[in-house]
């Protein structure tokens, strides 16, 4: 069976879908669950720190990913 010679694009959009559907879920998800609106100012302010850290954290795993094994989208 032959493979396809637009194997880029499929998973190009693949991605995208899947991206997507994370931020649907996402989206979804907080604007039912009510998360927040019990927290006070100070709590509000804590809780965005630790997001703020989570994201440094994960951005700085991806850019050591990137060095150990090589950008894999060059």
């Amino acid at each position: 069976m032959a493979k396809p010679k637009c194997t880029a694009e499929i998973y190009k959009i693949m991605e995208w879908l899947k991206d997507l559907s994370d931020k649907l879920i996402l989206w979804f998800l907080r604007t039912t669950a009510g998360f927040g609106k019990e927290l006070t100012t100070d709590g509000r302010r804590e809780q965005q720190l630790w997001r703020e850290q989570r994201m440094r954290n994960l951005q700085g795993l991806a850019q050591r990913s990137k060095q150990r094994f090589g950008d894999k989208n060059k």
